[in-house]
């Protein structure tokens, strides 16, 4: 009696799914799917298990890890809220103490209390404070350039600049639970989490040629960021550029650092 043959590629059955045939298998763990339970996360196809794991849907795990969480953004804002809401109520104080209702003071306070009030709901997480705060400094340049002159109204840019990059930054879109692009994502990623070593060598690197005892931990923080890259791994390792420019700065500062302070002693020496 001849042994049995193994079933033919296109006869296998999912173990999850007998009635189903296999489509292929995971690129983590080897498993065979069906069409039920395959997932395809940046162009890999995984089991639904394996596709719910952070090393492997690594943007939505960022997502998650950011989602309804406070950023630095958020922080300054509600910082800056308590402060106009202190100078407002001064400001109105001092205008309802003089009797002096004429005066300009009352149009400032006022718009430092209406500035400090949407800049609290943009802490609680209110999701019409995101688009008030952009509104908040072009009321104020406007007012400032009735009031102040153009002088107010050239120093009321910025002010507004900083509101527009807030209203696009990533992170304070997650705190508000707004939905994301993945593309998006992967910026944001990058930025924060994608070898942070690297970049903190490379960040380095610059003050080491200032500050000379530096030179050394960004030539560390670099050699060991280089050494991490890997672009086929999941998630992708990146930076090497950064990398291999922070061990070339940080390199150039430790030699020249080294030349002055070996310099000066011998100087000393030879007194």
């Amino acid at each position: 009696m001849s042994p049995a043959q193994p079933p033919a590629a296109s006869e296998a059955r999912c173990p999850a799914h007998p009635q189903k045939a296999v489509l292929g298998a995971c690129t983590r763990c080897g498993t065979f799917f069906c069409e039920y339970d395959r997932e395809t996360v940046d162009g890999k196809d995984y089991c639904d298990t394996c596709a719910e794991h952070p090393d492997v849907d690594y943007l939505e795990a960022f997502r998650l890890k950011y989602w309804g969480k406070r950023d630095a953004w958020t922080w300054l804002v509600g910082l800056g809220a308590l402060f106009n809401l202190a100078v407002g109520a001064i400001l109105l104080a001092n205008e309802l103490m003089n009797e002096d209702l004429g005066n300009t003071g009352l149009l400032l306070g006022m718009l430092s209390l209406v500035g400090g009030v949407v800049g609290v709901c943009f802490w609680v997480g209110m999701p019409f404070a995101r688009l008030a705060l952009c509104f908040v400094p072009i009321v104020s340049l406007i007012v400032s350039g009735f009031t102040s002159g153009a002088e107010a109204v050239g120093r009321g840019i910025w002010p507004i600049i900083i509101t527009l990059s807030i209203y696009n930054n990533t992170r304070n879109k997650l705190f508000f639970k707004e939905e994301v692009s993945r593309e998006a994502l992967q910026k944001a990623w990058h930025l924060y989490h994608n070898n942070t070593v690297a970049r903190a060598g490379f960040m380095l690197s610059f003050l080491a040629l200032l500050i000379g005892v530096l030179a050394p931990i960004s030539l560390l923080c670099s050699i060991i960021g280089l050494m991490r890259v890997n672009p086929t791994a999941t998630p992708p390792v990146g930076r090497k550029g950064q990398a291999i420019a922070g061990i070339v700065i940080s390199s150039v500062s430790l030699v020249g650092w080294g030349a002055f302070f070996g310099a000066t002693l011998l100087k000393i020496l030879l007194r």
